[in-house]
């Protein structure tokens, strides 16, 4: 017999399920989980590889037409409705990451870096932050400036608001400014965006500082101008203040409805297969997570069966900036000097497969208060006081409110600075990057299509530089002694590349971070703000001071010396490897995701992006699959 604290949880997890359970009565043969490779079809109209953010929206959506099949394969399980996923403020669980470490970095001390990245059904945002906002309209201009029609900001704001289930705030956060307009949301679409019930009181100080130096106050962020101090929508379900991820939103309410879904969990795509003669995609090989098959060079006769199936439509390559890049060249479609020299047969020469890596450098910052001024409670209670952090999470289960309603060491309150408004040397700034030697900012022997495409990018990022309306840097805090600075828009670029043709090695991550030397100018202009920010009157009347680098950082030098020493390369918001851009550009991809030189093969994820949004990318990400859906729909209906 269960104990009463078993019942109790079985409670609890109902109650968590709720939204899930409205959405996913059996109304035909359920969505299916494959859980062998003899359950697999042997051809699909569609197969997916990768069920993250985008695979999982795609494949929602294709499958609205039941005539339809789909096959996702993804490397990760489906996670298990656990708590750590289901509560905001909750740390998620670690066995749903798939990390890694890049080279040294240069720019960075020599010191390699963490390449973050989601190993679970619904990618990361199962396990991230929850941040959820959009870059500014001219983010978005940018790409279609660069040569890809109908993906500007009136192009994509639609597929935002398709997306979206925007609930407006609860009365608790009246005294913060937050618009309840309507009009650039969406309020029938399956991902959740609201706001926490609960804000810690110290937080009402962030804006008053910011106001006090300067700086403006943004109730409406998501209407095409993502700057100044705003207070963020989170990716939760509004109702029961639980986690909104892609799982929740796209792949659980039509569980039970749709027998055309078939995914395939813990298995990983090694190769596109791809007939030689028409050069067209057929299918995937794929072996299981775990799996310790042997496998050979291309070139050399195999001697073992790797399970593979077919696909009628297309495959459709969305396994995320990291690891895009690597199926392509694996599968022969990539740099030709690259796949010759691993033995790989080249279908397509493509050399900016995996070039133009993009993320968002951050330096995490100190301080500290006066905590007899400090209004309690302090987020830092999760670290010192066991007995208070139970009982949150006990407020949280009964009543949905509290500090839980909040994400995990993260929060709704940021800056995001145009560069006018970060220092008033912003011309002295563009005028540098514009005399910039390009060249020396890639590694040398570059292919001359990649250099004029990251020429093509710095012309329009310099653009944005000199905007009012978009941002180039972030401070986010949370209410306690971190304050993390982020670089929103750099011009160094990295890449992600195999160094094996073996398909279990993982490729080799650089980020070129602070490569080009106009990323770092931007970042001493940060510090200095954030100082600035720090000294603001609000904040003396809790003892506000900085700790981190530390007020004995002087001049110049001695700042850009503490930035190379605590930046780390990401925010955890990797894009780019696979850019939407002209071929003459060192683009892979062209304005209809479809891969250059390979019929019927696209790419749908974050890779796509040719450069990266000044804001956190996971909406991003649903409105380019939510678009990238629609494209594929009538790409098929032309035949």
């Amino acid at each position: 017999m269960a104990s009463p604290a078993q019942l109790a949880w079985a409670l609890v997890v109902l109650y968590l399920w709720q939204p899930f359970l409205v959405f996913s009565q059996p109304l035909v043969e359920r969505a299916k989980i494959v859980d062998s490779v003899s359950q697999l079809k042997k051809q699909y109209d569609y197969v997916i590889v990768g069920g993250g953010t985008a695979g999982l929206t795609v494949a929602n959506r294709l499958t609205e037409d039941d005539s339809v099949s789909v096959l996702v394969i993804e490397y990760g399980p489906l996670d298990k409705l656990e708590p750590e996923v289901l509560v905001p403020g909750l740390p998620t669980p670690k066995a749903y990451s798939r990390n890694y470490v890049s080279v040294p970095q240069p720019g960075l001390l020599n010191k390699s870096q963490a390449v973050y990245s989601a190993g679970v059904v619904g990618g990361g945002t199962v396990i991230n932050g929850l941040f959820f906002n959009r870059g500014s309209a001219a983010d978005y201009d940018g790409w279609e400036s660069l040569g890809n029609p109908g993906w500007g900001w009136s192009g994509l704001l639609p597929y935002f608001k398709k997306s979206e289930n925007f609930t407006p705030p609860p009365p608790e956060l009246a005294e913060y400014p937050i618009s309840s307009d309507l009009g650039p949301h969406g309020t029938i679409g399956p991902v959740g965006s609201s706001f926490p019930q609960y804000q810690y009181p110290i937080l009402k100080l962030f804006y008053k500082a910011w106001n006090n130096i300067g700086v403006p106050s943004n109730p409406q962020p998501n209407g095409g101008r993502a700057v100044d101090a705003f207070y963020s929508t989170l990716s939760i379900t509004a109702w029961n203040q639980s986690r909104c991820s892609a799982t929740t939103a796209y792949y659980r309410p039509i569980e039970g409805k749709r027998q055309n879904f078939h995914l395939l969990p813990l298995h990983s795509v090694t190769k596109i297969v791809i007939d030689k003669k028409s050069k067209r995609a057929t299918g995937v090989q794929f072996l299981p997570r775990n799996g310790t098959q042997a496998v050979q060079s291309p070139r050399q006769d195999q001697t073992q069966v790797i399970p593979s199936v077919q696909a009628k439509q297309e495959v459709i390559v969305a396994a995320g900036a990291p690891r895009s890049p690597q199926i392509l060249q694996l599968s022969g479609i990539g740099p030709r000097r690259l796949l010759s020299s691993l033995d790989i047969d080249v279908i397509e020469d493509l050399p900016g497969v995996g070039h133009n890596f993009q993320d968002q450098p951050t330096m995490f910052t100190g301080v500290t208060y006066d905590y007899s001024k400090y209004p309690s409670p302090s987020p830092g209670l999760y670290f010192s006081d066991p007995t208070w952090v139970d009982q949150q999470l006990q407020i949280y289960y009964e009543n949905r409110i509290g500090p839980d309603t909040q994400a995990y060491l993260s929060g709704t309150t940021v800056a995001f600075l145009s560069l006018r408004r970060l220092t008033n040397e912003y011309q002295k700034i563009i005028a540098s990057a514009k005399k910039t030697d390009l060249a020396k900012a890639l590694p040398a022997g570059i292919d001359r299509t990649i250099l004029e495409g990251y020429k093509a990018q710095q012309a329009a990022i310099l653009a944005d530089y000199g905007s009012p309306d978009t941002g180039v840097h972030e401070l986010a805090f949370a209410g306690g002694e971190t304050v993390a600075l982020v670089v929103l828009k750099p011009l160094s670029r990295g890449s992600i590349l195999i160094n094996s043709s073996n398909p279990l090695d993982d490729p080799v991550f650089d980020y070129g971070t602070f490569q080009h030397p106009v990323d770092m100018q931007v970042a001493i202009a940060m510090y200095k703000k954030f100082r600035q920010f720090v000294a603001a009157e609000p904040w003396q009347a809790v003892g506000m001071r900085e700790t981190m680098p530390g007020p004995s950082v002087m001049g110049d030098a001695a700042i850009e010396f503490a930035i190379r020493n605590i930046t780390q390369s990401t925010w955890s918001h990797p894009v780019g490897t696979c850019a939407m851009l002209p071929r003459k550009y060192g683009g892979v991809v062209d304005s209809k995701l479809r891969v250059y030189g390979v019929k019927s093969l696209s790419v749908v994820d974050a890779s796509m992006m040719p450069t990266i949004p000044a804001s956190h990318t996971s909406s991003t990400v649903y409105a380019v699959a939510e678009k990238a859906a629609d494209i594929i729909k009538a790409r098929r209906r032309k035949g």
